[in-house]
């Protein structure tokens, strides 16, 4: 930063005497189109200076800060047609509060700490939702009821390892068909970036290269552990491999030939493998609830337990365009297979073991900014046994088909409005799902499910 001022104080002092020579000879019209050039040079260079002045400021403190409090306040309006009835049609609201901030950090060495309370919901069988924050608005004299969904401790080595304990969103990549966003692991994480032991001038062309992998296990009682038996122990184990590619990425230089941190390349390409065993789905089903159904949308055994443990294989994939732009045009594909599906009863070999989520958007990565925007549209199958009902999206779960937009506009500098519309059915109508008419009904159009979201949130 001092070698910059002086070069500040440099050009200053040159451009003086151009000054003065001009203002002797008029009629140099040269000379005083130079000194026109060199005082925007200089004013433009004054303005980058000032504001990574400010960046490098503002960074400095938030590192400094060993608590910062952060959060979100929404409100929206909720809208479910089922089988063209009023399931429901009400206001909600949700609220995150949480204290966030770096421990220690020193030779690249990182540890930072997270909690953080939010809104907590039951289902319509008074079982506590574990993917559903939005709740209706409480009457006059009741209690909100909050809980914390995130606490963990997380330590970090050279931006390469990482390394989480505690309860944690979910680090992998894709879309909330395997879980929702709203959903907290509880156990470890651990992540690898190998891109950091590549040239420097591979980075470019390859931003990641990366192995993340959870082991979690599910907490149901007083005492912090379920009861462990035969047929239930509720274990997580997943990890996913991701890499990313930039194969038009042209990296321009500056003057002094450094090669510039701009992103050049308009195109991207993203690819994650992953895999997700879980075996407990008998014990969680009668603890946790489903959100907005009354019932697991799972193929059942005789005795009434889901019949298959889940080992899910997962397939995303997302292309990036004008990638150098604010505005990016996004497409993707995610795709799941549980190879563990049990067929639907006896002499039958069908299962119900698929699902993927194919869309694209348009808007930016990040709503920062006012105005900053993001349109999406996306088609959805989600067979009936292909993931774990109680982790995935609350508005999607199982057994279901259909489509979605969504929009988000970012109105104030902290104020986002969105809204959502879907259309869905169930995959299999003679399982639990959106939408209740059988098959056989001769108005098949209504079993459709309509789903209309409105709302804003305020986040800090």
């Amino acid at each position: 930063m001092i070698v910059t001022r002086a070069f500040i104080f440099m050009l200053v002092l040159l451009a003086a005497p151009l000054a003065a020579q001009g203002s002797r000879d008029n009629s140099d019209d040269e000379l005083r189109q130079r000194l026109a050039r060199m005082e925007a040079e200089l004013a433009n260079l004054r303005e980058r200076i000032e504001r990574q002045e400010r960046g490098a400021t503002d960074d400095e403190l938030r590192k400094k800060t060993i608590v910062q409090v952060y959060g979100d306040i929404g409100l929206q309006y909720h809208m479910l047609f089922e089988s063209q009835t009023e399931t429901f049609n009400r206001p909600d609201f949700h609220l995150h509060i949480g204290v966030f901030g770096t421990a220690f950090e020193q030779d690249g060495q990182l540890i930072r700490y997270d909690a953080r309370i939010t809104t907590q919901t039951t289902d319509v069988n008074g079982k506590s939702v574990p993917t559903l924050s939005w709740q209706p608005l409480p009457g006059f004299g009741a209690r909100p009821v909050v809980a914390f969904d995130r606490f963990l401790i997380e330590g970090e080595l050279e931006r390469t390892l990482r390394v989480t304990l505690g309860r944690f969103p979910s680090p992998y990549t894709g879309t909330e068909l395997l879980f929702d966003d709203d959903y907290h692991f509880q156990g470890m994480a651990e992540s690898v970036r190998f891109d950091r032991f590549l040239p420097a001038s591979a980075h470019r062309f390859l931003p990641r290269l990366e192995i993340v992998a959870v082991q979690g296990y599910m907490a149901q009682n007083n005492l912090g552990l379920p009861s462990p038996t035969a047929e239930s122990q509720p274990v997580y184990l997943g990890s996913q491999f991701r890499i990313d590619v930039a194969p038009l990425e042209q990296p321009a230089k500056d003057e002094d030939g450094r090669v510039t941190p701009e992103v050049t390349g308009l195109f991207e390409f993203r690819l994650v493998a992953g895999i997700h065993w879980f075996d407990g789905e008998e014990a969680i089903a009668s603890n946790l609830g489903l959100g907005y159904l009354d019932g697991t949308t799972n193929v059942l055994a005789d005795d009434g337990l889901v019949q298959s443990e889940f080992l899910v294989g997962e397939v995303y994939a997302e292309f990036i365009f004008l990638r150098a732009q604010r505005a990016r045009v996004t497409a993707w594909f995610h795709g799941t297979f549980n190879f563990h599906a049990e067929p639907r009863g006896p002499g039958r070999n069908e299962k119900n073991e698929q699902a993927f989520d194919v869309g694209a958007s348009w808007g930016m990565e990040r709503l920062r900014e006012r105005w900053d925007f993001k349109f999406a549209f996306h088609y959805f199958l989600i067979e009936a046994d292909a993931m774990i009902p109680e982790f995935n999206s609350d508005t999607l779960n199982t057994n279901i088909k259909g489509w979605e937009f969504s929009l988000a506009v970012r109105i104030f500098p902290t104020v986002t409005a969105f809204g959502t519309y879907s259309i869905t059915e169930r995959e299999d109508y003679d399982l639990n799902g959106f939408g209740k008419p059988s098959r056989s009904d001769p108005d098949f159009s209504g079993g459709q499910s309509m789903r209309i979201r409105i709302g804003i949130y305020l986040d800090f």
